[in-house]
């Protein structure tokens, strides 16, 4: 048994993939489907070995956490797809998730921001959480410029998020 992670192999994935270029996060019960929409459109143009969304990226028997935050690094876009419940949901000990060490959101964030990689809000359906809404060390993604998507015009907001997202990897990562 192998115990390489994605990111020990010179940022490609196991049988031989490259890395994603784009990375998806979002919080499962918020929204979700928003998040598999975004998936579809940017595989329907990048190729899915381009998109990293975990339910259908990670191979199964892979380690989640070696291939989660593997992707993440080797990603040059993360958009952090943020619904109406992203702020305040909270895990059962009635704590905000965000501010949980532990939590996935929080992680891919986190190691976004210290790899160097764009991340970029996705609002559905909500408004970019403010500095003071978010625990110390995500209180910066109240800064970053957002892309809001809106159901009513979702063909033209998936069209025109898919062609910002290309833009972005034509002109290479940006320090966040």
């Amino acid at each position: 048994m192998s115990t390489s992670t994605p990111a020990s192999l010179g940022g490609r994935r196991p049988c031989g993939r490259p890395a994603p270029r784009v990375f998806i996060s979002y919080r499962t019960g918020d929204e979700p489907f928003g998040a598999a929409l975004i998936d579809t459109a940017l595989c329907a143009r990048l190729g899915p070995e381009a998109v990293f969304r975990a339910p259908r990226s990670i191979p199964l028997g892979e380690n989640f956490e070696d291939a989660i935050l593997g992707a993440v690094r080797g990603s040059s876009v993360l958009l952090a797809v943020i619904g109406p419940r992203w702020l305040d949901a909270t895990g059962r000990d009635g704590v905000p998730r965000l501010r949980d060490p532990g939590d996935w959101v929080r992680r891919e964030l986190l190691e976004a921001f210290h790899s160097g990689v764009r991340v970029v809000p996705v609002l559905l359906h909500a408004n970019l959480p403010q500095e003071q809404e978010l625990p110390p060390p995500l209180a910066r993604l109240s800064s970053h410029q957002y892309l809001r998507l809106h159901h009513r015009y979702a063909p033209a907001d998936l069209a025109r998020l898919v062609e910002e997202v290309e833009v972005l990897l034509e002109d290479g990562p940006d320090q966040t």
